[in-house]
């Protein structure tokens, strides 16, 4: 189903499951997302600038991840995770530039609601500074690639193979269809679509949390080197 056939007038608003009194993104546990449904989620999403809704239980999942390990997200946007995690938030916080935000009012959608907390880092400024041992990202685009087209991306993307080789755990979490053309998915990696996982994501395919260490990098350089 296309968004456009979602009519937001007739669709309820659940913006008061999942925000606080402030009107920030709140972690809730994953019995409330499992109440609403793929399209309230959509709309929800839309009017907000959100695009993927933590839960306890993804909490959970990634604190046992990192096991004590040092540990960032790029592309954080609103930095709830991350703060929900204890671990620094960054973000290149594109959507605060005017043209950027003029953009997304003509579409009739919402720009990112940046955490305070939020660091104004792009992915690689972020990795050299905080040096981490696991990076964490939900959502990010990666780097358009004018020699494989097909691949798509942003000029403004993550070089997420670049990310992979320079700490111990890239770990993602996305959506099967929407993020099905990210280049790393030629690394070896792990895959989980848990059900706890929730979005705004509107295509019938499953969310899910990959997982890619920098020894995948390696082999593949060794592999093209031979």
């Amino acid at each position: 189903m296309n968004a456009e056939l979602v009519d937001p007038r007739a669709t309820r608003d659940i913006a008061p499951l999942l925000l606080d009194g402030t009107g920030k993104l709140c972690v809730v546990p994953a019995s409330v997302l499992q109440r609403t449904t793929a399209q309230e989620r959509l709309v929800f999403g839309i009017r907000h600038g959100l695009y993927s809704f933590p839960t306890e239980e993804l909490v959970a999942f990634l604190a046992n991840r990192i096991r004590g390990r040092s540990a960032i997200e790029i592309g954080a946007g609103h930095g709830c995770l991350a703060k929900a995690l204890g671990i620094p938030a960054t973000d290149n916080r594109q959507q605060e530039d005017p043209r950027m935000k003029a953009y997304y009012t003509a579409r009739g959608q919402a720009t990112v609601p940046y955490g305070d907390h939020v660091e104004a880092l792009d992915a690689a400024q972020a990795v050299r500074k905080h040096r981490p041992q696991v990076v964490i990202a939900c959502w990010v685009t990666h780097k358009f690639d004018p020699r494989h087209p097909q691949a798509e991306g942003s000029e403004l993307g993550v070089e997420e193979e670049d990310i992979v080789a320079s700490c111990e755990e890239y770990i993602f979490v996305g959506n099967e269809r929407v993020h099905e053309r990210k280049p790393i998915w030629s690394l070896p990696h792990e895959k989980w679509t848990p059900p706890w996982l929730y979005s705004r994501a509107l295509n019938g395919s499953p969310d899910f949390i990959g997982s890619w260490g920098k020894d995948a990098v390696g082999t593949q350089r060794r592999a093209k080197a031979r």
